[in-house]
Order: C-alpha cells, then structure tokens, then sequence
C-alpha cells in the first residue's frame, strides 16, 4: 500500500551509543510545504506499516517547523530501533495523511556537529538524542560523496605505485646490508668467546654473583634499618610532642578546677546569704500583712465600723446606706437624707482607696477623693467619664458613679478570692462587711500565734 509524499529516511546518529526510541528527547521537521492556511499537525508511530499506532502525539497549530519535546513512550515499545512513523494534517475537520518515514536507528549515523553540510531541505525529519541533533540525508548526496571518497582512495594508490628507485639508492641499500650482515656476524663470535669464558670460569662467577648478592641484601638491609630509624624517630618525636601537649592540657585544667572550686565556695556562700535574706524577707512579708491586717482591723473597729440591724439595714459610722436598687435613689422627692448618703457613701469611698493601697490593686475606676463631700469616680471607656459619688440633681450621674464604686467593691472581693463572678454587688456595705471580716479580721486572729516569732524576726533585723 503506497501513499503521496512517502519519504524514505536513515537518520544519521552516534556511534558509541546503543540508539533507542527511549533515547528520543525530541523531534522535529524543517519546513513542511503545507498549502492550507489554518491546519493543525500530529504524529503517529507504528512498529510496521501494517500495525495500529502504539503512540499519538500532541497537536500543534498552524506550525510549519513545529517540534515535540518531553515524549513519554510506552514502556513496551521504548527498545526499539525500527520503526514506522506518519504524520498528520487535520485542516477544515478533515484528516489525511502528509508524510511517512521508515526510521532506523543503527550505527551508520552521525550528529551533525561532525558533518559538513546538515540537511534542511523541505519535509525533512531531525532527532534529538543523547544530546546531539540528527537530521535525515539525502541517498543521492549520500552517493556522491562515497564516490568521492572512492576517488580519492585510488588516486592515492595510483601515486604510490608510480614511485621508483634510483641507482644510488639501490648500491647504498647494498651496502646497509652487507653492513648489517658484518655486525651480525661479529656479534655471534663475540658471543661464542663469551660463552667459552663463562663455561670456563662458572665456578669463579657464581662466587662472586653469590657474593654480589649478599653485599645487595646487606645493603638493603642497611637501607631499611635506617628507614625504620628515621621512622622511630618521627613516632617518638610525635610522642613527645603529644605527651607534651597532654601534660600542659593537664595543668591547664588543674587550674581551672582549682578556680572553680574557688567560684563553687563563693557562690555557696551567695546562696547561704540569698537563703537568708530570702527568710528575712518571707518574714518582713508576714510582719507587714500582719501589721496592714491589723490596721484594717482597728479602721474597721474603731473609724468605719459596719453594723446592721435587725431589718438588714447596714450602717457605716452609724450612718444609714441604703442598697443601690433602693427607692431613694429613684426620684428627687426623698432628698431630706442627701447629706446622710453622702457622708456614707465618702466614708465607702475612703475605705474602699486604703484597702486597694494596702493590698496594692489599682482600681478599675479610679477614685478622685481629697477629704471632701466632692467625691468623683471616674470610667475613662466612656466619653463623659467623670460621675459624682454623691446625691445632685442628676440622680443618673450619681446612681452610675455608686455602680462604679460596688464593681471597685467586686474587683477587691474577686481579688481577694472571696467571691467570684457571680456575687451580687449590690449590697455595698453587706459586702464592704464581708471582705473586712473574711480577709483581714478572721485572718489576723488565725495568726494570732506568729506574733512572737514575728518580733523576734523583726529584733534580729
């Protein structure tokens, strides 16, 4: 079966590479004289003409040089050395084939960086293997240049064969001869005399080659005693020089031991006096508690006592509190008892600054207080962050800054650990009451018993 535009191609290759299809990197033509305007080109590869195709190839549009790179063969078919290639133009939907080769990849070929002229011609096909390029020749120029070479070869015969030799040439050949025939000659008396002498003297020289010997082996012997003196010398030399460097390592680290030992002694002695200071300090810690819990104790007993009744109305330096969700502080018609509020409220206020002071806990909402019935609190989160702590005609502003100053009660109790976060803060005296007598007054009397050690502690320093 014959098909238009079937090319026939060895390609040339490398010779001292074993050429395979899985050796092709890639491939490409030179100029296809393809006539439609819009197509796209494919391959196919077959191990026959009569055989289906074993690998199809991208398509590529509208190239005229067009190349493939990164083939991935079958595994099946990746040894082969012959094999069948078509190649395809699909233009307008419609298929046909434009060119067949029959490839071959042997040792015939050569890349073409070792030949004269590389072939471009039209439809011509080009290889990519082991790194060199092979492009397909044509026979008849393959022809031409075996006839050449054929040439050639004969001609340089013909020259050789036409060369002759002279009358001078031939008597001095002669001569060289007959030269070489003397010496020749005299070479085979000289070596019969010494034949006859040795026989003659056998005994006389194997006497002195046995003597000869000897004096060789003695002097090779002399040759390695002193090699292997030369060699004990070096060793030892390194030896000492090794000892040496240990010995000084030695006393190197011998005084860094005894200055460590040194550094050990004074940083136990440090550690002997952190260890006291550290007790003196535990015991300053408990003295000052002790002392802050029994002044609070004696504020609370004798400057602000909290006191209640039997209608659970809580008083503070025998003034009436009443709670924050009480009807008085919910309209102006009860404003008789405004100087009563706020005297309390101050006396709160004053309480609640030199508990925070004495357990050193900055308040969520600072306290503005200098002695006077003009009490603020303050909440910098908000834009009007100023709130009186005590009544005025704007009974909002009061009843916030009075909430304000219930969660500074809540933060101390929190932080105290005497309640958590679902305490009701309402209750400002009944919580004030609590907190005292919970942290500072049932604490004082439980350490009632370190009060000796802690003046001796304090006689000692």
């Amino acid at each position: 079966m014959s098909f238009s535009g079937t090319k026939k191609s060895p390609l040339i290759s490398v010779p001292f590479l074993k050429k395979r299809l899985r050796r092709i990197t890639a491939l490409g033509f030179h100029n296809l004289t393809v006539n439609e305007f819009y197509f796209t080109i494919h391959f196919t590869l077959h191990r026959n003409e009569n055989t289906i195709a074993f690998y199809t190839s991208e398509s590529i549009v509208n190239q005229r040089s067009p190349e493939w790179s990164y083939l991935n063969f079958p595994t099946n078919v990746q040894c082969l050395q012959d094999f069948f290639m078509r190649v395809w133009i699909t233009s307008s939907n419609h298929s046909h084939l434009f060119l067949e080769y029959d490839i071959h990849l042997d040792d015939s070929l050569i890349p073409d960086e070792q030949k004269n002229e590389v072939n471009k011609d039209n439809n011509s096909l080009w290889l990519e293997m082991f790194g060199y390029r092979f492009t397909d020749t044509n026979k008849e120029n393959n022809i031409q240049e075996n006839d050449t070479k054929i040439l050639l070869i004969d001609k340089k015969k013909r020259i050789s064969f036409t060369k002759s030799y002279n009358k001078l040439s031939i008597i001095r050949m002669n001569n060289i001869i007959h030269a070489v025939r003397t010496e020749k000659q005299a070479s085979l008396v000289y070596l019969q005399r010494l034949q006859t002498f040795f026989d003659a003297n056998k005994d006389y020289l194997s006497k002195i080659k046995e003597r000869e010997s000897r004096q060789l082996h003695i002097e090779n012997l002399k040759k390695y005693l002193h090699f292997q003196t030369y060699l004990y010398q070096q060793r030892l030399n390194v030896y000492q020089q090794k000892q040496k460097n240990i010995e000084d390592r030695k006393n190197q680290l011998n005084q860094n031991l005894s200055q460590l030992i040194i550094q050990q002694e004074v940083i136990h002695l440090y550690h002997n006096n952190l260890n006291q200071s550290r007790a003196i300090l535990h015991k300053l810690i408990q003295i000052i508690s002790y002392r802050q819990k029994k002044i609070m104790n004696e504020i609370y007993h004798y400057i602000y006592p909290i006191d209640n009744n039997n209608q659970n109305e809580y008083y503070i330096a025998n003034i009436k509190l009443p709670q924050a969700d009480d009807k008085i502080y919910q309209s102006t018609l009860f404003r008789e008892h405004d100087h009563e509020i706020a005297a309390a409220v101050g006396y709160c206020s004053h309480l609640i600054l030199i508990i925070s002071q004495l357990i050193q806990l900055p308040l969520r909402f600072p306290i503005d207080y200098y002695g006077t019935s003009v009490i603020k609190i303050y909440d910098y989160s908000l834009e009007m962050n100023e709130y009186p702590l005590y009544p005025t005609s704007n009974l909002s502003a009061f009843r916030y800054g009075f909430y304000l100053l219930n969660r500074n009660i809540g933060q101390i109790m929190y932080h105290c650990r005497i309640a958590d976060r679902n305490t009701d803060i309402r209750n400002t005296l009944e919580s004030l009451k609590e907190l005292i007598e919970q942290y500072f007054i049932n604490s004082t009397n439980n350490n009632k018993h370190y009060q000796n050690d802690l003046s001796l502690c304090v006689s000692f320093i």
